[in-house]
């Protein structure tokens, strides 16, 4: 019994291996004959080819008409309006009349000032004349008169020392005389009343006048001296203000009010010139706020004016306005002439953002068709930036970015695609620059890049190479 049951073990095992080994091969047959070969997939796309073009880069921006000048006019004199000469809506000239202010009072102040140039032109005329001969005489004559006066007081001669000393020995004779007449009876007493006092009072008063003439006539004082040399001071100086009655700054003077009173003349000239108010610029009259008999000063808004030559004024993103520069070439579309364009050049840029939006103010100046144009009108403009000739372009379609890098993918002969990087510059709605990863003549798909892989199979439902 234990000999038999290891036998019999290894024989069922071995039935069993051979019954497995027949049963798989049969079953990997069965398979293979039940599943069909695999065929290669083929993906549907639209292709175009790169070729060589033209690009450009078009700005567009909405705008609005404006005049390229305005102004409101304020008259520079004050009055009444004596008569209008233009209406709301004329074409003038620069300079044309406009208006006129009543001018009696700006010709009376006009007259005023010519008169008052006169004046100081002769007063001028008559310093440099000098004085009149006979006013230098006659100064002359008081100096010499003045001199004599107080040469006489102050000079002595010997007959009038001779009358001095001789009155002076006179009253000292007739005063002793007295004094010993006196003398004799005054031993009496109470003699005052008496002749010889009477005689002898007077004879001392008469000595006293004598001395004091002696002294007067022999040494005069300075009381006597001082008025005579006053008097000849002042008949020297006014001889001297004779000879010459101005100095230089006098004549100084005498010019600057000449050059005063002429500038005062020139301005009553302006204002006179300023009753008439005239255009500022070829324009046309936005808006006239006076009539006839109106009363107007230099603060009155009497007309606005707007010159006949627009511009439209649009707003450029700070990202944009690297790429617009004067004179870059533009056109205008606008929606009183449908379909119609007018041709116009970037006049101006600002040289600082505002503020607020962060954006610049760019002009753009119609060149053509202005005439048509008016201020106030909407109008769209494009401005041609960059232009490229001869560049290579491919259709917006084809190029897809993964976030790394714009790609695309080129047909070989064998219709399959190869998946590869490009660097892209300008744009439009329909094709785009390409700067490198690509050569004039190759094909690239534009439909169906979702379903591709580099190096997929692909079939052309539009091969431009057949068309060719």
């Amino acid at each position: 019994m234990k000999q038999f049951m290891p036998s019999l073990f290894i024989l069922l095992l071995g039935v069993v291996i051979f019954t497995t080994g027949c049963g798989g091969s049969q079953g990997q047959q069965a398979v293979a004959q039940a599943a069909p070969p695999e065929e290669e997939k083929v993906v549907p796309v639209e292709v175009a080819v790169a070729q060589r073009g033209q690009m450009a880069l078009v700005l567009d921006y909405a705008g609005t008409l404006e005049a390229k000048d305005s102004l409101n006019i304020m008259p520079g004199a004050n009055g009444r309006i004596e008569s209008v000469m233009i209406e709301t809506g004329d074409e003038v000239q620069a300079g044309d009349p406009i208006a006129i202010i009543e001018d009696d009072t700006y010709l009376a102040q006009l007259k005023q000032a010519e008169v008052a140039v006169t004046s100081a032109r002769l007063n001028l005329a008559k310093m440099e004349l000098g004085s009149r001969p006979e006013e230098i005489a006659a100064a002359q004559a008081a100096v010499e008169l003045a001199r004599a006066a107080l040469n006489d007081v102050a000079t002595i001669n010997d007959d009038e020392r001779t009358r001095s000393v001789a009155d002076l020995a006179r009253a000292e004779a007739e005063l002793k005389a007295a004094q010993s007449e006196y003398d004799k009876i005054a031993w009496a007493g109470d003699v005052g009343q008496t002749p010889q006092a009477i005689r002898l009072q007077q004879a001392t008063i008469a000595y006293q006048n004598a001395l004091a003439r002696y002294n007067l006539d022999t040494n005069p004082s300075d009381s006597q001296l001082a008025p005579l040399m006053l008097q000849q001071a002042q008949a020297e100086l006014a001889l001297a203000l004779k000879l010459q009655p101005y100095r230089q700054i006098d004549f100084e003077a005498a010019r600057a009010a000449i050059q005063q009173a002429e500038a005062a003349l020139e301005l009553a000239n302006i204002q006179l010139g300023e009753v008439v108010i005239k255009a500022p610029f070829d324009g046309i009259v936005a808006e006239l706020n006076i009539s006839q008999g109106s009363r107007v000063s230099p603060q009155t808004n009497v007309a606005s004016f707007i010159s006949k030559e627009i511009e439209v004024v649009v707003n450029v993103p700070e990202n944009r306005i690297g790429q617009i520069k004067e004179g870059q070439n533009a056109a205008l579309q606008m929606t009183a002439y449908p379909g119609q364009s007018f041709p116009g050049v970037v006049s101006s840029i600002a040289p600082v953002a505002n503020k607020d939006t962060r954006t610049f103010e760019v002009k753009i100046t119609p060149t053509k068709g202005a005439d048509l144009l008016h201020s106030g009108m909407y109008a769209n403009v494009s401005i041609l930036a960059e232009e490229k000739q001869n560049t290579l372009l491919a259709p917006r379609t084809a190029v897809f970015d993964t976030g790394n890098q714009p790609l695309v993918y080129v047909v070989n002969d064998d219709n399959t695609v190869e998946q590869r990087p490009v660097s892209t510059g300008l744009f439009d709605k329909e094709n785009i620059e390409i700067l490198s990863g690509l050569k004039p003549g190759e094909t690239v798909v534009t439909a169906g890049q979702s379903n591709l892989t580099d190096g997929a199979k692909v079939e052309l439902t539009n091969d431009p190479r057949i068309a060719k």
